[in-house]
Parts: C-alpha cells; structure tokens; sequence
C-alpha cells in the first residue's frame, strides 16, 4: 500500500471533490464511505478506482474486489478531512457506478421528491421487483448522497437515473419513449385496485413529501389513483406509498404479460394454425367428398404407417372413444381402410385411390394458404417446422 501524508495530494483533492453532488456530477464518480458502502459497492459492479483508508489492515476487503486496485493509506485527520465530518470515517472508495440496463418496461418518477432516506428507500424497493429505471425532475436530485445509499442497502449503484429540470421535460421523455404515466395521489379519482393499465411500459409517479406530484403531471397522466385508505388517515410517507404501488402495478403488469404470452405460445399458434388449416381444408373437401380433412389425413397418415393401432390412431388425432366409431365408419363403410387385426388397422387399395382423386384439394388448398410465402420462404417454414418435431421428441 503507498502512502499518502498531504491533503494536497492529487488522491485527496479527488476524493474530496466527490463529497458534493456538484462534484459527483461533474466528475461521473462516487464517493464510497465506510466499509458498508464499499461492499455493496463491490456487490452491485461498481467500478471502483481507488481506496484511501487509515486502518492498518484492510485485506479482508481488497479480496472482494475482482481486479487489481490502489489502496493509499493515510492519517485520521486526513481522513476526516475526505468525508467532511468530526467522526472518523476510516475507509472510502473512489469509483463509477454501472447501472443496470436490462428492463424498461417499468419505471419511477420521482417528483420532486427530496428527502434522502425516502429516495432511498423506493429505490431499494423499485429493485426488488425487478425495477432499476428511475427517472428524477430537478437538477439537483443525487441517488449518490450517504443517506440515500445507505436507506437503499447499495441498490442505487445498479440503478440507472435520468434527471430533467421540470416536470414538463420529463413528461416529454416518457411520451417519447412510449410510457404510459400512472400517477399516484390522494386527489386521485381512480382506486389503484381497479385501474387497467394500457399494453406498453409503465411510469410510476410519485410526488413531493408535502405537496404530492405536481400540476403537471396530474394534468398529462394516462392514470391518476389513489390508494384507498381509512378517512381517518390523510395520506401515507411516500416510500410506503411507492412500495404499495409499484407492488400492485408490477403485479397487474405481470399478469397482463402473462395473458399475452399465453396468446403467442408456440403450442397455442401451432394448434390455431393447424385448426385454421383444417377448417380451410374441410370447406374444399366438402364440395367434392363426404370424408373430413382429418379422414383424409388419417387415409395419408396409413399409406406411409402401413398399420396402426386404435389407441395410436385416437392419440394421434385426438379421437375419444366414444367418437371412434363414427370416424372409422365412414372409411371402413367404403371400403378404404379394414381392420388388419384385432384394433389394428390398415388401408386398402380403395383407400390409396382416394388419395391420389383427393390430392389436388389438398394441394390447392396448402398452395392458396401460401400464396404470399416464397418458395424459399415455404422451405424453410417446412424445415422449421421438421426441426420442432424432432426437437419435441428428443424432450424426455
């Protein structure tokens, strides 16, 4: 470790530029105070650049950083000149936070909201439900101050900010980038239990400790709520606040993607294509046949199968039991399929003919259904679609 002994060190003048938000801003680096500090630090990817410590030993810290750092050891009052403060504050860190950039379907707007702890505390909350984004109006809002760091147990370091002067400016943002605004007020003529929330990214705002969220975004939100509450209770701390919401919103969010992921599953959009294919194929067969598009399958299926059983047949093409017998009437009735053995069937020379007769109802229809693909597009779906087969059967 080398050693530092004047405050006009270029380390100390660094370190203590960074005890005020002007200074953070202006050098895009944190200050790291305590030890506390620095593990969440180190936890949540803070690049750290350097350490200033007057402690004899602190290895048991430089272990957890996971590349090569420079420790400086210096005095206590030199110390306490770092941090500003009476008491000694033996340890800092010099460093860049990383946010988080993963996710931006749900964000907090924080309105003017001022006091450290509460910031602190909906951030941290904001990130247990999966939530880094945090948009901010005011220019001297600062995620980076000890209190708040500490009130959000490190999470501010992975969380990623946006500052605007004016509620107008961050309005303008929001709108831009496809948010729907969901504010949160005791004015609120919505109860947050009802509210429906739109299909894009949600902006959760939350306003000033005493004046709540401002004019204008109660006057450009998609949605102002309110939390519905005992008369005799008047409003609720903003962090409480924040944290009931972002739960309710995040939970409504979740269910909603849910619906929607369950339309677009892969299994579901195979079924719907194939049920749509049939009931095209049914239409065209019915001019021209008595058998169903599934008769017909089942007719291809054996010429290729050779044989097949009852309980393969009804697995194969979802036959219950009780439908069985009208399905394989028809074919055995015209003599197109017969009963090779005991539940196993076969198709005949009958059977082969109507194939080839019906053939071009199934070409004609599989060509118009594809009218707008490319050949080389109609080849790969078809590749696509062999390679989910066998990808299928491989599963145990």
């Amino acid at each position: 470790m080398e050693t530092i002994a004047s405050l006009k060190n270029e380390f100390i003048e660094t370190a203590r530029a960074l005890g005020s938000g002007k200074g953070r801003r202006l050098a895009g680096r944190l200050l790291l105070e305590g030890e506390q500090i620095l593990l969440w630090a180190i936890q949540y990817n803070v690049a750290i650049d350097f350490i200033i410590t007057s402690l004899p030993a602190v290895d048991h810290i430089i272990s957890r950083v996971p590349y090569p750092v420079r420790v400086f050891t210096t005095t206590e009052g030199l110390m306490k000149k770092i941090t500003g403060t009476s008491y000694l504050v033996p340890l800092i860190g010099v460093g860049r936070a990383v946010p988080d950039n993963r996710g931006n379907d749900f964000i907090l707007v924080l309105d003017d909201v001022r006091d450290h702890g509460n910031i602190g505390t909906i951030v941290r909350t904001a990130n247990a439900f999966g939530i880094t984004g945090v948009v901010a109006t005011g220019d001297d809002f600062d995620l980076y101050r000890r209190k708040t760091i500490e009130a959000s147990r490190g999470t501010v370091f992975r969380t990623r900010c946006s500052t605007f002067s004016s509620p107008g400016e961050a309005i303008r943002y929001l709108r831009d980038n496809g948010f729907q605004i969901v504010t949160t007020s005791p004015r609120g003529s919505e109860l947050q239990s009802l509210v429906r929330l739109a299909s894009q990214p949600v902006a959760l705002v939350v306003g000033n400790e005493s004046g709540g969220a401002s004019d204008e975004f109660m006057k450009h939100s998609d949605v102002v709520m309110r939390i519905p509450m005992m008369e005799q209770v008047e409003s609720l701390n903003v962090g409480v606040a924040a944290g009931i919401s972002v739960y309710e919103l995040r939970l409504k969010q979740v269910i909603q993607m849910i619906e929607e992921r369950i339309k677009t599953t892969l299994g579901r959009e195979l079924n719907v294509a194939s049920m749509l294919f049939r009931e095209a194929l049914d239409r065209e067969m019915r001019r021209v046949s008595s058998l169903s598009s599934d008769q017909l399958v089942f007719l291809m299926v054996l010429r290729c199968d050779a044989t097949m059983s009852r309980s393969g047949i009804q697995r194969q093409f979802g036959i219950l039991d009780a439908e069985f017998g009208g399905f394989m009437g028809l074919l055995e009735g015209e003599g197109m399929v017969t009963e090779a053995s005991p539940d196993r069937y076969s198709i005949t020379e009958k059977g082969i003919e109507i194939i080839g007769k019906l053939w071009p109802v199934v070409e004609g229809t599989e060509q118009r259904i594809l009218s707008d693909f490319t050949e080389d597009e109609t080849k790969k779906l078809f590749e696509m679609l062999k390679r989910i087969e066998r990808n299928s059967m491989r599963l145990p």
